[in-house]
């Protein structure tokens, strides 16, 4: 990744470019993003509904009032299953945080009609101030981080010691690494292929961005750096899409660049600081929603499920502190 940004002579290090070039992408993007994002609101809702649940059994009495932060809260997905399965009775205050005023004024729009407490923060040095987090919540954030361990290891300073932490869809490099899921990725993408070539809307798309109607978040966000001074000569956007979503692998080439995330080694890496206490793996068919293709690649994916249970290309998982379990 490195080397090949250096023809467009950046002007910032890559942990700051990666941060900047996704302030860039998702102040573009608010607007659509759920729109834009169906697997997140159509898949995620019963997989959250699980991990909550089990948050709750760890959380102890039902007396406890819990202090809730929402890490990345983007257009305010997790807090809406939070506010909706959790006992009103529990939550002693909600904050939504986001780097992004466009993404965090979404989420306010969202949840505007909420009888709990919320607060809604986009200065990390607010957080400080802050009674300690009983529970944390992300929905995919740690793959948009150079450094998603480094970032988490920082943010602990900020819970309680049984603090639990809810991570909800993130990529897993371990699809990439199991020849049965390729095989079947390369199979439906032959076959999409060929659809995709017979589809109008393909072209129509194509002629809107040709003209200019349309602009993708990856080349507003390529066209903005540029601007910006953060290169010096306007990168593809396609290569700004993968700092944007860093650790987010689009083929098993990309395993040899240190990118790409994996439960099992960030359960090693927190161990003595965190303890996986849940996971759940998802997405066989790769990128492509499993709920928007035919039923029979849907069964196709159903049955590498079964039999690969760990090694969907997403998965969500549940964290409490180590100290809590003593």
């Amino acid at each position: 990744m490195n080397g090949a940004l250096e023809q467009y002579r950046p002007t910032r290090p890559m942990a700051v470019l990666v941060e900047t070039l996704n302030r860039l992408y998702h102040e573009f993007e608010a607007d659509g993003y759920e729109s834009n994002h169906p697997e997140i609101f159509e898949q995620l809702p019963p997989i959250w509904r699980e991990m909550i649940a089990r948050s709750v059994l760890l959380l102890g009495p039902r007396e406890r009032k819990l202090r809730i932060l929402d890490f990345g809260c983007g257009t305010g997905f997790e807090a809406r299953q939070c506010l909706t399965q959790v006992p009103s009775d529990r939550i002693e205050r909600l904050v939504c945080y986001d780097p992004s005023e466009e993404m965090l004024n979404q989420c306010r729009q969202g949840l505007q009609q909420s009888r709990h407490r919320v607060a809604f923060v986009s200065d990390l040095g607010e957080l400080e101030q802050s009674d300690r987090f009983d529970v944390l919540m992300t929905n995919s954030v740690l793959h948009h981080m150079m450094d998603p361990a480094g970032t988490f290891r920082n943010i602990t300073r900020l819970l309680s010691p049984s603090a639990v932490w809810l991570c909800g869809h993130e990529p897993s490099r371990r699809f990439w690494q199991n020849r049965e899921c390729l095989e079947l990725l390369s199979r439906y993408r032959r076959a999409r292929q060929l659809r995709r070539w017979a589809s109008p809307q393909r072209y129509a798309r194509k002629l809107a961005r040709w003209v200019g109607l349309r602009e993708l978040p990856e080349e507003y966000a390529a066209r903005r750096a540029f601007e910006e001074a953060i290169f010096e000569r306007r990168p593809p956007a396609g290569m700004v899409g993968s700092l944007v979503d860093y650790h987010v692998l689009s083929s098993e080439c990309e395993l040899t660049d240190n990118r790409g995330l994996d439960f099992e080694n960030l359960a090693a890496v927190f161990a003595g600081e965190w303890e996986l206490v849940w996971h759940k793996s998802y997405s066989f068919l790769g990128p492509y929603y499993e709920g928007e293709v035919a039923g029979s690649w849907r069964a196709k994916a159903r049955q590498l499920a079964e039999r690969f249970p760990k090694d969907g290309a997403n998965c969500c998982l549940l964290w409490r502190r180590a100290a809590a379990r003593q």
